[in-house]
């Protein structure tokens, strides 16, 4: 886990480092060393401009010379070039060769190695070229192997079904239909993470090799009114959903129990120091509605995790509502919640793992942890990185931090890299795990701030908390997720 955080770090960090130094999408052809040719990839630093991915890719089965990738670039200076990307998943592509004329050709990568798990990983040639993914299919017979449309972009006629309005729960009407081309006959499992408060998975078995349909269902409350970005899979093609603003009033209620203690209030779950909260993590509270309407209900992170519920009262009078739970807890104990305006109740921590260190934040409303794998390093005396995974999975989510202060990093504030601003900065990058997209800190004026507060820092560790927005394109500073409540301690 740590040899794949550092790899993801160093591809965000490349991908922030490029958009700062504005090199104008260039890449030297002697990106490994040795060689003269100069040359850009075409679609660099984002993804490559159709990839030509050749041969089979499974789990535990060695590449052989099929494994190939051909990629668009355009030469500018002839000469020798040698390029690789890193080893990621057990394998790599390099390509040796030499450029006898400029302008638009094609290179091919060879593949090596061995495959360790299934799954969709981003590779990148050089430091600052463009991304193409492989995708690995499992080792056993029994696992479909396909492909989703326009992965790893927009999904190619996705459909929508249902409407999506805040604060009314998702039903069966709520679905998306997403295309998909199947390789491999097997059994299929397809999710998206909660964005918003709402989700979408399906699950089947293809019986038959080619372009199919896959339905997937919706799940939950929306939180908030806008479009949204959920990414399908593994392979990672993207739909929106766009909610829409309730035409109900906001109910109006009060909490048994007024701003003082809840009445009655039933906590449900294990909560343990060290284990991610589950959706069995729940407290109902008890309160009296006398105007219905929509309700969200959120409470502050406390301890690592909060609570959080939406939804529509339909009637007046006492009734209860159900908040779940979302993060980490970090240390044993008793924590007291309190929803806006509202009543206090408590919830027992047991103990459990010991959570020292620890990376979290809040995305776009959804309390999230990036504990698994968590590292720390001091790079050079003025340059600190910080990264750490969602869950042990393959195509887990990652979060990551640098800070540069000359000629030492200190405690203070850190802003967000500008030209205005290039000695004493901070760059934050964000990989969901199921697609090449990484959403990274703006670079113009125009974009918003992202900053970090160091508190501490001492010869073994660092802590501090940090906000802002961060995306997909920092440069446009389109496709913006926005950052909250997030902090750090981590020894290194």
């Amino acid at each position: 886990m740590i040899l794949k955080l550092k790899s993801s770090l160093l591809l965000i960090i490349a991908s922030l480092l490029f958009y700062a130094c504005q090199k104008e999408y260039s890449l030297e052809g002697n990106v490994v060393g040795g060689g003269t040719g100069e040359f850009t990839f075409t679609g660099a630093p984002g993804n490559c401009s159709n990839p030509v991915v050749t041969g089979t890719y499974q789990a535990g089965t060695a590449l052989g010379t099929t494994n190939m990738v051909t990629l668009a670039v355009n030469v500018t200076t002839i000469g020798t070039y040698t390029v690789s990307t890193a080893a990621v998943n057990g394998i790599s592509f390099s390509a040796i060769g030499n450029f006898t004329a400029t302008g638009p050709q094609t290179i091919v990568l060879t593949g090596t190695g061995t495959p360790v798990a299934a799954g969709v990983f981003a590779y990148t040639p050089g430091t600052t070229g463009c991304a193409f993914s492989i995708i690995v299919a499992g080792g056993g017979s029994s696992t479909a192997t396909f492909t989703l449309n326009g992965a790893p972009g927009n999904c190619t006629g996705a459909t929508t079904g249902g409407t999506y309005v805040t604060g009314t729960a998702l039903t069966a009407t709520n679905f998306v239909k997403v295309n998909v081309n199947v390789t491999t006959a097997g059994t299929y499992t397809i999710t998206t993470t909660a964005v918003n408060g709402i989700s979408f998975s399906g699950i089947g078995t293809f019986t038959a090799t080619g372009a199919q349909v896959v339905q997937l269902n919706g799940t939950g409350t929306p939180l908030a009114a806008g479009p949204f970005n959920y990414t399908a899979g593994v392979s990672g093609c993207i739909f929106s959903i766009t909610a829409t603003a309730s035409t109900t009033p906001p109910a109006v209620f009060t909490y048994a129990g007024g701003t003082g203690t809840c009445t009655s209030a039933v906590p449900a779950g294990t909560y343990t120091t060290g284990t991610a909260l589950a959706a069995t993590n729940t407290v109902t509270i008890n309160i009296n509605v006398s105007t219905i309407g929509t309700y969200s209900i959120t409470t502050p992170v406390v301890n690592g995790y909060s609570f959080a519920g939406a939804g529509s009262f339909t009637t007046t009078g006492a009734q209860t509502v159900t908040l779940t739970a979302a993060g980490t807890p970090l240390v044993a104990g008793v924590d007291n919640f309190i929803p806006t305006n509202g009543c206090s109740f408590p919830i027992t921590v047991a103990p459990g793992t010991v959570v020292t260190n620890f990376l979290m934040c809040t995305i776009d409303g959804v309390a999230t942890t990036f504990n698994v794998g968590l590292l720390g390093e001091r790079i050079t005396a003025d340059t600190f990185d910080i990264t750490g995974a969602q869950t042990s999975a393959t195509t887990s989510p990652i979060f990551g931090l640098e800070l540069v202060k000359s000629p030492v990093i200190t405690t203070g504030t850190y802003t967000r890299y500008q030209v205005t601003n290039t000695s004493t900065y901070c760059l934050a990058g964000y990989s969901d795990g199921t697609s090449t997209t990484v959403w990274l800190t703006g670079l113009l004026p125009t974009t918003q701030q992202f900053t970090v507060i160091v508190t501490s820092y001492t010869t073994n560790k660092i802590t501090g908390t940090f906000s802002g927005t961060i995306y997909s394109d920092p440069v446009m500073g389109t496709g913006a997720k926005v950052i909250t409540l997030g902090s750090f301690s981590v020894s290194y």
